[in-house]
């Protein structure tokens, strides 16, 4: 597992956490922008990284206990900032669990607000992983060209982001165990009280649109956050190919106080 830093000459900290089944590349430039006004800490899951395509991917917990103790020692478990994409809001939720760490804004861009399905039988479970898991390994983990132009049409994203931020070297294992990690997790949403959280979408494509149905539930839950949507930006949009307009809503949210809008 890397971490990778810049603009360690700033004061504010911003964790960012890219999505499941992709590598970091897909925000390098972006983060590498964002590191003009702050100190960036990205995130290289064990199994998607290129520079470290030996590890394999083992859990949502283990890769966030890792984040975490990083943090601690090098922070004083101090972060500004914490956002994540995709899955990675589900790596963010579970540093949210960890009271050592204090987080002052938190921004889960194109969080599923589903859980995965509660399954005992460990036969059961690999059935569920060939189907489920198995679909997006073959669209997103071997993805050839008619498959990556599939994903930039229902992500809402161009062509060549898709192409960049594919990751085709991950084991089957790495995938498996992206979604057997969160077999029968429930999603504690009591967390957004130690942050202010934020949940964004950008539902240009068709991804987003699915994500965020749960939205007006989950306000109805009273749990304190805010909400924001993107009709001009796909899944991830703002991260990917939008760097500057990213930097604007993330000042933004870090200087919002106040509960859902």
């Amino acid at each position: 597992m890397k971490f990778f830093e810049f603009g360690q000459e700033n004061k504010e900290i911003m964790v960012l956490l890219h999505g499941g089944g992709t590598s970091y590349h897909g925000i390098l430039p972006t983060a590498q922008k964002i590191a003009e006004k702050y100190h960036v800490i990205l995130l290289a899951y064990d199994g998607f990284n290129p520079s470290e395509p030996e590890t394999e991917f083992q859990s949502v917990e283990y890769e966030a206990n890792a984040l975490e103790d990083y943090i601690i020692q090098n922070y004083g478990g101090r972060v500004d900032i914490l956002y994540g994409l995709s899955y990675g809001c589900r790596t963010l939720m579970q540093i949210l669990e960890d009271h050592r760490i204090q987080i002052t804004t938190t921004i889960a861009d194109g969080m599923s607000l589903r859980d995965y399905p509660d399954i005992k039988s460990e036969a059961l479970k690999e059935v569920y992983l060939f189907f489920f898991t198995g679909l997006f390994f073959v669209v997103m983990g071997r993805a050839g060209n008619l498959h990556k132009r599939f994903l930039a049409k229902i992500t809402g994203r161009s062509l060549e982001e898709a192409d960049r931020i594919l990751y085709t070297k991950a084991t089957w294992k790495s995938w498996k165990n992206q979604d057997r990690c969160l077999i029968g997790k429930k999603t504690d949403y009591s967390v957004f009280r130690t942050t202010d959280m934020h949940i964004w979408y950008g539902i240009k494509g068709t991804v987003d649109k699915k994500l965020s149905t749960g939205l007006e539930d989950l306000k109805k839950q009273g749990y304190p956050f805010s909400s924001k949507i993107f009709p001009d930006m796909g899944h991830g949009g703002l991260i990917g190919e939008n760097t500057e307009r990213f930097i604007e809503e993330a000042a933004a949210a870090h200087c919002f106080e106040g509960g859902s809008i």
